[in-house]
């Protein structure tokens, strides 16, 4: 049973790279519409302040986790939304495997496209700023980067329900898109804003993944803040998952 299991994770983690593979503008954008961003807003403070590299790679990975954060939201959510409306969501549910095995395997895919494309676009910034120890310094970043995503996906099933029921994936994040954005806290200075806003900034895990990033990256990593992050992944996946339990339940009692 272990290896139908594994075979059915190539299976599916294969599929979603082809399907992936299809669009590769969507993947030269994650790694330039960052470096569009970032240097469009540095050229715009350059006429009130000195823009130095560390302000321009604090952008950066701000900007970088935000874009990554979204896709990750999204995945779960519109790969059961896609499926029930190409007639196929029925079947899966009928075969022996595990939703889960197959929810896994489109959010590894998704994750290593993440990391992949975060990787290429930060290497020449990091490198200017910090030379070889900044390679060093990414490396760990990747990782808390691959921690932080797996939380956004459990956010992600949390929406499920939701998105089935109205039958309206765009509809839906264009609603959730703005306010996890507002409440990323990644590309803004959060002290601007009122305490309750803050305490929700921090209670997600957007903030944690990039602040714990951008201080790993300017040698200064926290270990507190990583502990957070990791206790947040914990969180997030039970709550997503415990969310997507009962919907399934509920679709398999009612029928698609």
């Amino acid at each position: 049973m272990r290896i139908d299991k594994l075979d059915v994770l190539y299976v599916v983690m294969a599929n979603e790279l082809r399907i992936i593979s299809r669009e590769p503008g969507g993947l030269v954008l994650l790694v330039l519409l960052p470096y569009f961003i970032a240097g469009g807003m540095s050229f715009i403070a350059s006429f009130f302040v000195r823009v130095t590299s560390g302000i321009f790679l604090r952008q950066f990975i701000g900007l970088e986790v935000l874009m990554l954060s979204i896709i990750m939201v999204q995945t779960g959510a519109r790969f059961l939304w896609e499926e029930k409306n190409g007639g196929r969501l029925e079947s899966l549910l009928a075969t022996p495997t595990s939703m889960y095995v197959i929810l896994f395997g489109t959010s590894m895919v998704m994750i290593v496209v993440n990391l992949g494309a975060f990787t290429i676009a930060s290497l020449p910034i990091i490198y200017i700023s910090a030379g070889i120890t900044g390679i060093v310094r990414l490396v760990i970043a990747l990782i808390l980067l691959f921690i932080g995503l797996l939380p956004l996906y459990g956010i992600g099933l949390l929406i499920v329900g939701l998105i089935m029921k109205f039958n309206d994936a765009d509809t839906i994040m264009n609603v959730v898109t703005p306010i996890l954005t507002i409440l990323s806290g990644t590309t803004y200075p959060i002290y601007v804003l009122p305490l309750w806003i803050k305490e929700l900034i921090y209670a997600l895990p957007m903030y944690m993944t990039f602040y714990s990033m951008y201080l790993e990256m300017i040698g200064h990593g926290n270990v507190m803040l990583i502990t957070e992050l990791l206790l947040a992944t914990v969180i997030y996946l039970i709550l997503g998952m415990t969310s997507y339990a009962r919907f399934e339940r509920d679709l398999r009692s009612r029928g698609v």
